[in-house]
C-alpha cells in the first residue's frame, strides 16, 4: 500500500483541526493507518496552523520530512505558499484557496500581503500542479457561512480520488463528525467535489 503524506496548511479558526480528522477517519475506513500532528503559531486564531497527516502501513513517525509532502491543501494562500517552501517535492499537488486572510501587521501597514497570483505562480513553478479556485467564496454561496471552507476543501480533495473510499464515506464521516451542523457540512462537501471533479 503506498503511503501519503498530506500536510494542511492555514490560519487558526479556519478548521485545520476538523478537516485533518476528516481525512484521517476516512483513511482509516479504507483499510489505511494514520498519524497527524499539528503545530501552531504564536495565536491559535489568526496564527499559523500546519497539521501533519501520515497514512499507510510503513508510518512511522507524525511529522513529515522536508520535501517529502504528497498533497498540501492550503486554506489560506500565504500559509500555503509558506508550506510549500517547506515541504514541496517536484510531484506534489497543492490545492489551495485563493482568498488570503489578512495578517495582523499587514492591516496596520507594517508590511504588504503579495498579490494571490504571484503567490500561485511560485507555487506551480515549485509543485508537480496546482488547484486553486476560491474556496471562501464557493462556501458563502453554498452554504451560507465562509467557516465551511474547510470542508469545501474536503470535497476538492476527494474529487482526487487519492484515497480508496467514495465520496459517501466521506459524507458519512463528516456527518458522524460534525453533528448538527452536518447539513450544512454537506452541502459545503459538496459543492468543492464539483467545483474540482472533472
Amino acid at each position: 500500500m503506498k503511503g501519503l503524506n498530506i500536510i494542511i496548511a492555514g490560519v487558526g479558526g479556519q478548521g485545520n483541526i476538523l478537516l485533518e480528522r476528516i481525512i484521517g477517519k476516512c483513511a482509516i475506513a479504507a483499510g489505511w493507518k494514520a498519524t497527524a500532528a499539528d503545530t501552531f503559531g504564536a495565536a491559535q486564531r489568526g496564527g499559523s496552523v500546519i497539521s501533519q497527516i501520515r497514512l499507510g502501513d510503513k508510518v512511522r513517525s507524525s511529522l513529515i520530512p522536508q520535501g517529502k509532502c504528497d498533497v498540501i491543501i492550503g486554506l489560506e494562500p500565504g500559509e500555503a505558499l509558506r508550506a510549500t517552501g517547506r515541504y514541496v517535492a517536484e510531484d506534489t499537488l497543492v490545492i489551495v484557496n485563493t482568498s488570503p486572510i489578512l495578517p495582523a501587521k499587514v492591516k496596520t501597514g507594517e508590511c504588504a500581503y503579495p498579490p494571490v497570483e504571484h503567490i500561485l505562480q511560485l507555487m506551480e513553478n515549485a509543485a508537480g500542479r496546482v488547484i486553486h479556485f476560491d474556496a471562501t467564496g464557493l462556501a458563502k454561496k453554498a452554504a451560507g457561512d465562509i467557516r465551511y471552507t474547510n470542508i469545501v476543501m474536503a470535497g476538492a480533495f476527494a474529487a482526487e480520488e487519492l484515497l480508496p473510499v467514495d465520496s459517501e464515506t466521506y459524507k458519512m464521516i463528516i456527518t458522524e463528525t460534525t453533528g448538527v451542523f452536518a447539513q450544512k457540512n454537506l452541502i459545503a462537501f459538496d459543492a468543492g467535489l464539483k467545483q474540482c471533479s472533472a
